[in-house]
This record gives C-alpha cells, sequence and structure tokens, in this order.
C-alpha cells in the first residue's frame, strides 16, 4: 500500500480492517539522513488527514510519526507543549500534518522522534550504512558538530511504541532517545562500536545564519511524558548502537532484503 496514495489509504483500511495503523510518511525520516530525505511537502497534510479519516472510520488505532525538525534552537530538551519551531516551510508543514491528523482524529497517538538504523533498502543506504562505507573505505567525511538530538534505534522505537499502543496512550509524545548527540559524535560512537578507524571523520560547524533552517538547529527531545506514562527508561546512544551492531552481526538486516555485510567483523 502506498502510504502518499490518497486512494489507496482507506481502500487499504476498508479491505484489511487493521487493528492498529502506525502512519510513517516523510516526516517519519530523519533529518539527519544520508543523503538528506525528501522535504514534508503541502500535499502530506492531505494525505496524513486522509489516513487518520480512514483510521476513525473503521474504528482502528492510530499512531502517527512526527518529527523532532519541528524544533530549533537556542533552547535544547523541548517538551512536548514547546513553542520553539523552526520557522522555516518544511517545519511549518509539518506543523500542519499534526494538527490535521489531530483534529481529525483525536485519538490519535502522535510522537515526535529522530530514528537511526540500517536501511529497509539495499540500494539506498542510509545514514548508518554512509558512515561505515566511509570508515571501511578511508573517505573523508565531515559531519556537522553544532547540531544537537536525541536519536533512537528503529527497532527500540518499534519497541517502545508497541507498548505505547499496548496501554492505548493517546495525544502528542516525544518517544526519542535518552541522550543528547550531534552527527559529528554519533559517527564516532559508530566506528568505536564496529572496530572501525575514525581518521577520516572530521568536524564542521554549521554558520549560525543557517542553524535556523529545517532540520540543522537544536531539536533534543524532552521525553519525561511517555517514561512517566510508560514506566520505563529510554536508551542511551551506546545502548541502541550496541543493539545496531549485534543486528549486523546475527544476520538480523538482511531481513530487510538482502542488504551486504559492508563492514568487517569487530575485533576484540
Amino acid at each position: 500500500c502506498d502510504p502518499d496514495s490518497l486512494d489507496a489509504a482507506r481502500h487499504w483500511v476498508a479491505m484489511e480492517r487493521p487493528q492498529w495503523i502506525v502512519h510513517c510518511g516523510t516526516p517519519a525520516e530523519s533529518v539527519w539522513n544520508l543523503p538528506p530525505p525528501p522535504l514534508p511537502k503541502p500535499e502530506s497534510v492531505i494525505v496524513a488527514g486522509t489516513w487518520a479519516r480512514a483510521a476513525q472510520e473503521f474504528n482502528c488505532e492510530l499512531s502517527v510519526v512526527s518529527s523532532d525538525a519541528i524544533f530549533t534552537g537556542p533552547w535544547m530538551f523541548h517538551r512536548e507543549n514547546g513553542t520553539c519551531y523552526c520557522d522555516s516551510t518544511p517545519a511549518r508543514i509539518l506543523r500542519l500534518i499534526e494538527k490535521e491528523v489531530c483534529d481529525v482524529n483525536p485519538q490519535t497517538l502522535l510522537v515526535r522522534t529522530n530514528v537511526f538504523g540500517f536501511s529497509p533498502d539495499a540500494g539506498e543506504p542510509g545514514l548508518v550504512e554512509t558512515i561505515l562505507n566511509a570508515l571501511r573505505d578511508e573517505v573523508p567525511l565531515a559531519l556537522d558538530c553544532m547540531r544537537h538530538a536525541t536519536p533512537i534505534l528503529a527497532t527500540d522505537f518499534a519497541d517502545v511504541l508497541e507498548r505505547a499502543y499496548q496501554q492505548r496512550l493517546r495525544g502528542l509524545y516525544h518517544l526519542a532517545g535518552g541522550e543528547r548527540i550531534n552527527p559529528f559524535r554519533f559517527a564516532c560512537l559508530l566506528a568505536d562500536q564496529f572496530g572501525l578507524s575514525m581518521s577520516t571523520l572530521s568536524a564542521i560547524e554549521t554558520p549560525f545564519e543557517e542553524r535556523r533552517e529545517y532540520g540543522t538547529g537544536e531539536s533534543s527531545l524532552q521525553t519525561r511524558r511517555i517514561r512517566k506514562a510508560l514506566e520505563m527508561p529510554l536508551p542511551l546512544i551506546r545502548e541502541g548502537l550496541s543493539r545496531l551492531y549485534e543486528q549486523h552481526m546475527s544476520g538480523y538486516r538482511d531481513r530487510f532484503g538482502g542488504v551486504p555485510q559492508t563492514v568487517p567483523e569487530k575485533v576484540a
């Protein structure tokens, strides 16, 4: 089912009658991704609203994944009711998507996040593969050391989201990692976890005048609300990277469609 098709949304829900729908549109892809993900477009508002109406019509639970890129600095650890919004056009569209979904279907669970993990498409490497391939091939890679977020491993995100669904959480929650970090530091920890040299990594600073553009500012999320609701902690970066490495070694990532092994085994 094409998640961006207006006709497909209602037809698919009517045919399948799922108990739970997780809508991952354009906003669900991390703005940290390499190459950069597509930007939210005005039509995304209509698409998200269509899914919300279909879920309500057929009495399905609905979770919608949004992005931390709705925010910018100077504040850090943004709360759900925070108003330090990024003023870029894509961020404004994100706000419209969130408003549309919640207006159409007030029972929606809306989560903002920043997810990392292995790409589900072998032909389209993401942030993790791009960094690992550069490290393996000793290709220089410069990453931002100014913007910060609270990324979470995709499988950890899925586990927490399922728990939120089971407890029937409603409304807006921040579901992210338990640690604030920048892309350069993330790459350094990833290199360490996979036993690769980080000698080709370098840090770059986003110019001040660009830090209010979409996805370039401070977007770390305060997660106290969901931690309290679910009575559980959220993972730190090294915990997520450790599980990512286990997925690489165990063959788990191959389930995504034959993703080739691109990095050597870690030597103790």
